[in-house]
């Protein structure tokens, strides 16, 4: 008796992102974490953002860019 091995399985699970790179939604979707990099004063930095797809991250960055605000310094976290 042979076993049966499905190698698109095989090929998506080893070309998706790891876990800790992927999270759920409240409804169950998956968002991916999307790297984003911008240039100030002639240094790179960088930020991130989670989005349901490439497209989903360069919306985000769209509206970003026509609404980012600084809300103010983060001094500390507290879980809910």
């Amino acid at each position: 008796m042979s076993d049966i091995i499905d190698l698109s399985e095989r090929r998506n699970a080893k070309e998706a992102p790891d876990a800790e790179f992927v999270r759920k939604d409240e409804f169950g979707r998956s968002l991916y974490l999307f790297a984003l990099n911008y240039e100030m004063d002639g240094a790179h930095w960088a930020s991130e953002v989670w989005a349901y797809s490439a497209e989903d991250a360069e919306a985000r960055v769209a509206a970003m860019r026509s609404s980012l605000k600084c809300m103010g310094q983060m001094y500390a976290a507290f879980p809910a």
